[in-house]
């Protein structure tokens, strides 16, 4: 395995996980394991008591809950394809194969 990509490629996942967890933390908090999946719970919008207020913060707490179990699963991602570079296995697949140079180079985080 080409050893500058993959230093190049563990830059590239340093700065992904440092904005995931921004993003993160700016849209909810974290809570760890809790009555939400994953560890960050999104923020609940107020807007006022009327049903349509109350319709409203519902669809964007729906929003704000896919988008944060999208970013907990990519940060997922990120975080084992920077354990697999401290392992030495990255680049490979779960069966040890080879992940293509330009897939790791479009996809850092691919794991096949």
């Amino acid at each position: 395995m080409n050893k500058e990509l993959i230093e190049e490629n563990k830059q590239k996942l340093l700065s992904e996980k440092q904005r995931i967890v921004s993003i993160l933390s700016r849209a909810g908090k974290k809570e760890g394991k809790g009555e939400f999946p994953g560890e960050y719970k999104p923020n609940f919008p107020e807007m006022g008591d009327k049903g349509d207020e109350n319709a409203a913060e519902v669809t964007q707490f729906e929003a704000s809950l896919d988008l944060t179990k999208r970013l907990e699963g990519k940060l997922k991602r990120v975080e084992a394809a920077l354990k697999r570079i401290e392992d030495g296995t990255y680049g490979k697949d779960a069966q040890g194969r080879d992940i293509p140079e330009a897939r790791l180079r479009a996809v850092p985080e691919a794991d096949s």
